[in-house]
C-alpha cells in the first residue's frame, strides 16, 4: 500500500521551481489541450480565451499604466472570475497583488494602500458609489469590474455600465473598464518577468498569529509550493474541464486563493466562482455540473445540510470534501457522511488546518487515510512540531504550540522599514519557523489534534482550560446546535462561560446544563466545568464565517458581556 508521501504531487504537477504563479499554471496545464477553465453564469470559457484575456490585461498594466516589477496593485473585489484574471495578469509582469476585504471601509482601504505603496486599484463597479471619496483621494488609476462581463462569450464585446461611467467622470476619477481594456489590448503581448524563489507575489492583510492586523508577504515560490503540496493528499482530475469545483472562499484569504482557486485551476478542474456563499445557489450549481470537490469552512457545510435540496442525486458525483478554518463537530461529520453515502458517494469529509502565514493549508487528512477527530498531518514540503513555552519539542500526545517551517512559509510581515523576516522565529540552526499561536498534540503517526488557540486558553487557578474540549462535549448533545466556551468572570474569579445556540426553542435548559457539567467534569476536570450559561439564536461570526469568540469573551472582571 502506498504511503502518503509516495502518493506525492509529482505525477500531477511540475515542481514549483522558479516559476511565477502565472507561468506555473501554464506549465501544469500545457498538456491538457483546449478545455473549460471556468464557467460564469452558465457560460463556459476555454483555456485559449482565458490566456488571451490575461495577456491583454497584463499588456495594459505594463504599457498603459506603466506598472513595473514589484510595484503594488490593490485588488478590492469579491471572489470572481475577474479577480483571478487580474491576479494572473499582474503576476505575469511581476506586480505584487495586495488583496483586501471588499467590505472594508474607505478609510481602512486607503490606509492599507498607503502602507503598501499601491500604484493602482481594482474595484467592482457596485462599490463605486460608496467609495467615491477613496477613488478621488487615492491618486492612482482605477480598473472597474462588472461582475456580469463574462456572461457573454466575448468579454471584449461588453462595456462598462453607463451610470458607473458618469459617476466616475463627474468626480474626476482616472478609470478604465475591463471590457474596454481587453478589446483594446487583445492582440498585444508583453514579456513575462523572470522570478526567483523569494520574488514577492502577494500581500495578504490578515489577523496575524498574535491577533493583531498584519500584512503578510508571500512569494511566488510559497504560493506555488502550496498548490503543489495540495495535490499530494488529493486525486487526479479524471475529466479535465468537466470535473467541477465550486470556489466560495474569498481571494483576500489565502485559503480561498490557494486551496480554492489556484489549486483547482492547476489541476484542470472547471471552476465556478461564487462571490458570496449561498446554499440554494450552491445546490443549483451542483445539480447542473459534475461537482467533484468542494472546500469550505464548517459553517458553510452546516448551511448545506440544513438545506433540504442538498439531499440530492448530485452528491453521488462528489469524490472529496475538505473542511477547515474552525472546529468540526462529530454531528456535522455524521450528517455529511449520511448524505454522501445515501447517494452513492464514497467521498471522505477531510478536516485540515492552515494559516495565511503558510499560504493556507498546512495539514490535511488525505482522502485515502482520513483519521476522524484530527486535522490531519503535515503536507509534504512542511515540517510541523509541537513545542512547549521554551520552544522545545514535546513528547507524543502532549499539547503544545504548533510550529511550522517549510516551502510555503511567508517571507515575513510587511513593516514600514521593509525589514525582512519580521514575525519569523529562527532556531539555533538558523531555520525560520512560524509560531502559529495554536495548540495541538501529535500522535505516533503524525496526525495532529487541534486543542484551540493559545490566546484562547483560559487559565483558572493556574490550570490551562481548552474551550474546544468543552465545546465538543456540549455539541454532542442533540439539544445543542452549536456553542462557544469563553472566559468569563464571577466577581474577580475567572470562570468558563458557555454560549449555546439551541437546536430548538423549547429545550430543557436545566437538563442540558446538568449533562454538560457532569460530562465535562468526568472527562476533563473541574476547572473546565461551565459556571455560566448564555443562550443565543446564533453565535457571532467573523467575515470569514468563523465563530467570533473574541467578541463574547470577558477579559477583565469589570468588562460587561
Amino acid at each position: 500500500m502506498l504511503t502518503d508521501y509516495e502518493r506525492s504531487a509529482m505525477p500531477l504537477m511540475s515542481k514549483p521551481g522558479d516559476f511565477s504563479v502565472w507561468e506555473y499554471y501554464l506549465e501544469n496545464t500545457k498538456n491538457f489541450g483546449e478545455y473549460t477553465v471556468f464557467s460564469h453564469y452558465g457560460t463556459p470559457h476555454a483555456r485559449s480565451q482565458f490566456i488571451r484575456d490575461v495577456e491583454a490585461l497584463a499588456a495594459f498594466y505594463k504599457l498603459e499604466l506603466g506598472l513595473k516589477e514589484q510595484d503594488v496593485a490593490t485588488v478590492f473585489i469579491p471572489t470572481c472570475v475577474e479577480g483571478i484574471i487580474n491576479f494572473f495578469a499582474l503576476n505575469k509582469i511581476g506586480v505584487i497583488v495586495n488583496f483586501v476585504h471588499p467590505l472594508l471601509s474607505s478609510d481602512k482601504v486607503k490606509s492599507i494602500m498607503d502602507f503598501t505603496g499601491s500604484s493602482c486599484l481594482v474595484m467592482m463597479d457596485m462599490f463605486v458609489p460608496q467609495h467615491l471619496a477613496l477613488l478621488k483621494n487615492a491618486g492612482v488609476p482605477t480598473v472597474v469590474i462588472n461582475p456580469k462581463e463574462y456572461v457573454y462569450p466575448d468579454c471584449a464585446a461588453c462595456a462598462t455600465d453607463e451610470n458607473t461611467k458618469k459617476l466616475l467622470d463627474e468626480n474626476g476619477v482616472r478609470w478604465y473598464g475591463l471590457p474596454e481594456i481587453i478589446a483594446a489590448y487583445k492582440d498585444k503581448r508583453t514579456p513575462a518577468i523572470p522570478h526567483g524563489k523569494e520574488y514577492v507575489c502577494v500581500y495578504m492583510n490578515g489577523g496575524g498569529t498574535t491577533g493583531e492586523s498584519k500584512t503578510i508577504i508571500l512569494s511566488n515560490f510559497a504560493i506555488n509550493s502550496q498548490v503543489y503540496m495540495l495535490a499530494a493528499p488529493n486525486i487526479p482530475t479524471a475529466h479535465v474541464g468537466v470535473d467541477t469545483e465550486i470556489c466560495c472562499m474569498p481571494f483576500f484569504h489565502a485559503f480561498g486563493l490557494c486551496a480554492g482557486g489556484l489549486s483547482a485551476i492547476n489541476m484542470g478542474h472547471k471552476v465556478i466562482f461564487l462571490a458570496k456563499f449561498d446554499a440554494d445557489a450552491f445546490v443549483k450549481l451542483m445539480q447542473e455540473n459534475h461537482v467533484l470537490e468542494f472546500n469550505g469552512v464548517p459553517n458553510m457545510y452546516k448551511k448545506l445540510v440544513a438545506t433540504p435540496a442538498f439531499d440530492c442525486e448530485a452528491l453521488g458525483n462528489v469524490e472529496k470534501m475538505f473542511v477547515g478554518g474552525d472546529y468540526v463537530s462529530a454531528d456535522l461529520c455524521n450528517k455529511m457522511y449520511e448524505l454522501l453515502r445515501k447517494h452513492g458517494s464514497k467521498a471522505e469529509f477531510c478536516a485540515g488546518y492552515g494559516l495565511t502565514e503558510c499560504a493556507a493549508a498546512c495539514t490535511v487528512n488525505p482522502v485515502w487515510a482520513n483519521k476522524f477527530g484530527t486535522i490531519g498531518k503535515a503536507l509534504p514540503g512542511l515540517r510541523i512540531e509541537i513545542w512547549d513555552d521554551d520552544r522545545n519539542k514535546v513528547s507524543t500526545g502532549t499539547v503544545g504550540e504548533i510550529a511550522i517551517t517549510g516551502d510555503s512559509m511567508m517571507s515575513g510581515y510587511l513593516t514600514p522599514e521593509r525589514r525582512p523576516g519580521v514575525g519569523l522565529y529562527y532556531d539555533a540552526e538558523g531555520t525560520p519557523w512560524v509560531l502559529t499561536g495554536d495548540l495541538g498534540s501529535m500522535d505516533e503517526d503524525g496526525y495532529i489534534t487541534f486543542a484551540g488557540r493559545k490566546k484562547r486558553v483560559v487559565i483558572i487557578s493556574g490550570y490551562n482550560v481548552f474551550p474546544v474540549d468543552i465545546e465538543k462535549i456540549a455539541e454532542a448533545l442533540p439539544e445543542v446546535r452549536e456553542c462557544c466556551a469563553v472566559q468569563g468572570f464571577d466577581g474577580d474569579k475567572p470562570i468558563i462561560r458557555l454560549f449555546i445556540a439551541p437546536a430548538a426553542a423549547d429545550i430543557d435548559k436545566a437538563k442540558v446544563e446538568a449533562e454538560i457539567c457532569a460530562e465535562t467534569e468526568r472527562r476533563l476536570n473541574k476547572f473546565s466545568v461551565p459556571r455560566d450559561f448564555r443562550y443565543v439564536d446564533a453565535l457571532p461570526r467573523t467575515k470569514l464565517e468563523k465563530v467570533d469568540f473574541m467578541s463574547i469573551s470577558q477579559f477583565s472582571p469589570d468588562q460587561k458581556i
